[in-house]
């Protein structure tokens, strides 16, 4: 086989080809351009949306940024806190807890009529009646064995009650202050 070239001839090329092959290109390219160039623009107002929004909350941050206190306030301040942490401490104790606790050490013949809390000594005098000596030395071992941390009998004297059928009946009134109830 002879391979003869001929230098004179002009070179064939496609050119519908080419032309169409180059133009998709082109195409193709301008849309690729436009595509990001909306994704930019898009961007970009969302980056202005977040700025503004940024700006507006720094401007209410600084309009909002507590002023300084002077010591005197601070105290004050600091007093109330104080006096409404004592509130919550006495609104959260569960005196249903407390009373279920006294009626099972209360012995028979002793009858409780008052409870005066004084939460800042963290103490709580019970007032009563017992209907004998024994009865109330009763009730002051079951204190001692609750585990109270002090138990005092502040009082006692001798009364006359009414007991069921309207006699007058003599008793010990008694008054007696515990302490570690809170």
């Amino acid at each position: 086989m002879k391979l003869s070239i001929n230098l004179a001839s002009r070179r064939h090329l496609n050119q519908q080809g080419l032309t169409l092959t180059l133009s998709c290109a082109i195409v193709l390219l301008l849309l690729l351009l436009g595509f990001q160039g909306n994704t930019y623009l898009q961007n970009r107002q969302l980056t202005l949306q977040y700025q503004a929004h940024l700006d507006s909350l720094q401007e209410q941050l600084r309009g909002k940024l507590p002023k300084r206190l002077t010591p005197e306030e601070l105290a004050e301040q600091q007093q109330a806190y104080k006096r409404a942490e004592t509130l919550l401490q006495r609104d959260s104790f569960r005196w249903t807890g407390l009373f279920d606790r006294m009626e099972n050490l209360l012995p028979a013949g002793v009858s409780l009529r008052s409870f005066n809390p004084d939460y800042g000594k963290n103490s709580l005098i019970l007032n009563g009646v017992a209907k004998n000596l024994k009865s109330l030395q009763n009730l002051l071992d079951n204190l001692q064995a609750a585990q109270f941390h002090q138990v005092y009998l502040e009082n006692q004297a001798e009364v006359q009650v009414v007991d069921d059928r309207g006699g007058k009946q003599t008793a010990l009134r008694f008054s007696i202050s515990l302490e570690g109830v809170f």
